[in-house]
């Protein structure tokens, strides 16, 4: 199995002919100019990861004048040590037993983009396995830890398709986000490097792609998912920075505006319509972090898309709403002095307490729009916890959910706080009873997220058929996207006001392994700042994470 490049995207008969396609689908204009039935498009990804081993052999021996040995030897037993590893893996068979690409996760996500074989025999003194250049490992390593091992992979030709036959644009930004994370991994500054040229070299070409203006939808969703990504280089490589944040902000509006372009579409769901959402979503987190307020774009888009969802579904944009609300509250609460006892201060005890309310409220319309249940079983503690699982019915409906869940833990821990920060105020607005509510709410979300982390993220431990039963449902095929708003829910829900310690312990440990598996830094810098939090200096953490960051900027 070698890779061999991406592959001609035209049809059979236009390669044939060797005319230039159009590659409209299903039919091309060409076929379609000539009343012939157009033969398709082949399966891109199989065809770049493809096994050229019996062409390599005989162009060898061509040169050396030799047979093959396969003609001149029966295979043996050393065939099967042979065929035990694969050309992707180290340069000797007894590097596979490594930790870097042994996981179950890596196992399962590389059988999904092809079958690996080994060359069925090996010359006397001749080493078959050839090394993947690092280019090649980078987009191999995107592949399997980014796309194919997370429960919204792509789940079809068409969906593998949007990336495997891809423009430069989109191939360049895989390879970035794929050498960054292997970098980061290994502690490699070479590949770190060359991620960062890919990176400038993806910026580029996503500009020239947008220029172009695509007017095909699949191909006009070709700049979305390509600046989409260009976002998650940001957190895959700079963590959490003010820079990085700000700069993945930029490519999020970029995308938020090129898919109004391209609205409705009609394969997606509600017409696209959630794409965008799950794009505003992404910039709540940055906006609490930075504590600032989000940007009209946001509430622009929240007008296009409420009318566009289904009756039933326009809750999600209520929520998105009441947490801009809240996050406002927070932006304010920086340029204020409150005083104990005066109505300022019992003002925001009340636009706090309404919040609360508020998404009380909203919990009941997402119990109906998008119902989950609670599942126990027997499985490895470290990738269910207690061995509780939520089962949704998709992808979708369980990104709301801990949405809510990490606004409500906030709101109920600025209650607490500013409860003991102004007794005075606190107690004309905020009774015993209530208090105590808000740490029930916050430990009560603080265990749904933690339940909820199996359907948002494949754990390596975890072998494909409990994988599959865990994983919601996935529409869009984007992969890892989400996995950046999970780290930050876990690290909330970990850190949330009256959960138990092995709360921290269980959030802490698999914000660990994704960066050890995956190599994202936004991964790391979470770690830093939980060992912060236990240790009383939480903020001292996050100002010493930002500084550094953007230093290294």
């Amino acid at each position: 199995m070698v890779y061999c490049g991406k592959a001609s995207q035209g049809c059979q008969s236009c390669r044939t002919r060797r005319i230039k396609c159009d590659k409209v689908r299903p039919e091309c204009s060409q076929c379609r100019r000539v009343a012939k039935k157009c033969p398709g498009y082949r399966d891109q990804l199989s065809l770049m990861f493809r096994d050229e081993t019996s062409k390599v052999v005989q162009k060898s021996h061509a040169s050396w004048g030799t047979t093959s040995p396969d003609q001149a030897n029966p295979p043996s037993s050393a065939t099967s040590a042979a065929n035990s590893y694969s050309p992707w893996s180290s340069s000797s068979p007894s590097s596979t037993t490594s930790s870097d690409t042994t996981s179950p996760l890596s196992r399962r996500s590389s059988t999904a983009v092809a079958t690996i074989r080994n060359p069925p025999f090996v010359m006397p003194g001749i080493c078959m396995n050839v090394e993947p250049t690092i280019e090649q490992k980078g987009y191999r390593f995107f592949l399997d830890r980014y796309l194919l091992g997370q429960p919204d992979a792509p789940e079809n030709s068409e969906q593998l398709a949007a990336y495997a036959s891809g423009p430069d644009a989109l191939q360049n930004v895989m390879v970035a986000v794929g050498l960054a994370g292997l970098s980061n991994t290994k502690g490699d500054r070479a590949m770190n490097v060359l991620s960062r040229q890919k990176y400038t070299d993806a910026l580029r070409q996503t500009s020239q792609l947008i220029a172009a203006k695509p007017s095909q939808p699949g191909a006009a969703m070709f700049p979305v998912r390509a600046v989409i990504t260009l976002a998650l280089f940001e957190i895959v490589q700079g963590g959490a920075s003010k820079l990085s944040t700000g700069t993945a902000n930029i490519h999020i509006h970029g995308a938020i505006a090129l898919l109004r372009g391209v609205l409705p579409i009609r394969t997606a769901p509600a017409g696209g319509v959630r794409g965008i959402l799950q794009l505003m979503f992404s910039l709540f987190i940055p906006s609490q972090l930075t504590e600032t307020p989000l940007p009209a774009v946001f509430f622009e888009a929240l007008q296009f898309c409420k009318p566009a969802l289904p009756e039933k579904e326009q809750c999600c944009c209520d929520l998105a709403i009441t947490i801009a609300r809240f996050l406002r509250v927070v932006a304010t609460l920086k340029s204020l002095k409150l005083t104990d006892g005066d109505l300022v201060t019992e003002g925001i005890f009340r636009q706090l307490l309404e919040l609360d309310d508020l998404f009380e409220g909203l919990e009941i319309s997402l119990q109906e729009a998008y119902p989950f249940s609670v599942e126990e079983g027997d499985f490895p503690r470290e990738a269910v916890f207690q061995g509780k699982y939520h089962a949704y019915s998709e992808i979708w409906g369980a990104r709301l959910w801990n949405h809510l869940r990490w606004a409500r833990i906030l709101v109920a821990q600025k209650i607490i706080d500013l409860s003991t920060e102004y007794p005075m105020s606190s107690s004309a607005m905020l009774p015993t009873i209530r208090r105590d509510q808000c740490y029930g709410t916050a430990v009560r979300m603080a265990e749904d997220i933690i339940t909820s982390t199996p359907s948002h993220w494949h754990h390596p431990m975890l072998d494909p058929v409990s994988a599959k039963k865990f994983a919601a449902g996935g529409k869009g095929g984007s992969g890892g996207v989400g996995l950046p708003a999970l780290l930050w829910h876990l690290k909330i829900a970990g850190c949330a006001p009256g959960v138990p310690p092995e709360y921290w312990d269980w959030t802490y440990t698999i914000i660990q392994v994704v960066w050890k598996n995956m190599g994202m830094h936004h991964a790391f810098a979470l770690a830093e700042v939980m060992e912060g939090h236990r240790a009383g200096l939480e903020q001292q953490a996050i100002d010493r994470i930002l500084k550094k960051e953007d230093e290294d900027w």
